[in-house]
């Protein structure tokens, strides 16, 4: 088994394994929470000091072009500018979800967590950059969904109506806390209807109503995936590491539970037996 570190002992990183195992999804939701809301808010913090004649407002915009890139952050500022009185809120990721979630289910548009807080919650926890939701959505949606999203996130109309026609993705970005919402759009194949089969609803915060979840069988095949093409469109012979020990905290953590046959056979379908193998391997699921 490789461990998530080289400095790990193994017999060490089985005891986390079987802690995050026996933990509840709310707990390592918890984690998940504080570890986004202190990357996030530290870097504020900091560059205000720095930089004594700054306002919150330009801190939290310098942040959120670090994170999210300068074209995004210019569109932030020029929204910020028209909000008097604004504050920034510390992130709480259900609440940033929460108008999104209420709009959807009010139009009936079916609609999970995916991204890398559904792979936390199912592996091994780390900070949410952005939160994904992947949404069933139809162009019929739009004009109740635009006025409800627009008095909470800052979204491009355009760019929102082009990735629904073309089922890719389009951002949102809360105003009250600056985080990142991405609606995904799934593509009608085979493996997307699929995995409808096997979200599951869990409780992350008795705060708010329990929120559907991709389950450990998509996040693992979709990040072997993305892994793959990664590996193969690199010229530098180097290994993307993190997302590697992404996959293994999932099938360390998932590893009794995991429907093995089902996997091998979406990993073949999708010509990724090799490298789903080689993970099994360093996850010490299979031998080598």
């Amino acid at each position: 088994m490789r461990t998530q570190s080289v400095d790990t002992h193994p017999q060490a990183e089985r005891i986390m394994v079987e802690l995050i195992r026996n933990s509840p999804m709310s707990r390592r939701f918890r984690l998940v929470q504080s570890l986004t809301h202190s990357t996030f808010w530290a870097p504020v913090q900091t560059w205000r000091e720095r930089q004594r004649e700054a306002s919150e407002q330009e801190a939290a915009v310098h942040v959120l072009s670090c994170f999210y890139g300068p074209c995004l952050a210019q569109r932030m500022q020029a929204a910020l500018e028209r909000c008097e009185g604004w504050h920034l809120q510390p992130i709480d990721l259900l609440a940033v979800m929460l108008p999104a979630r209420r709009t959807l289910e009010d139009l009936c548009v079916p609609y999970y967590l995916g991204g890398s807080i559904a792979s936390s919650l199912h592996g091994m926890q780390q900070l949410a950059q952005d939160i994904d939701l992947v949404v069933d959505l139809g162009e019929q949606a739009f004009p109740s969904l635009f006025a409800v999203l627009r008095q909470h996130y800052l979204f491009n109309e355009g760019e929102a109506r082009k990735a629904v026609r073309a089922r890719t993705s389009f951002p949102l970005i809360h105003l009250d806390s600056l985080m990142k919402v991405d609606v995904v759009l799934p593509k009608p194949e085979a493996f997307d209807t699929f995995m409808r089969q096997l979200i599951k609803c869990y409780t992350l915060d008795e705060r708010y109503p329990p929120i559907p979840i991709a389950s450990a069988t998509e996040m693992l095949l979709f990040k072997v995936q993305r892994y793959q093409r990664d590996e193969q469109a690199r010229t530098d012979g180097m290994q993307d590491d993190a997302e590697w020990n992404d996959i293994l905290g999932m099938l360390k953590v998932q590893g009794p539970d995991l429907d093995l046959p089902l996997l091998e056979e979406w990993a073949g379908a999708h010509g990724m037996t090799d490298i789903w193998r080689r993970a099994l391997v360093d996850a010490g699921l299979r031998d080598a």
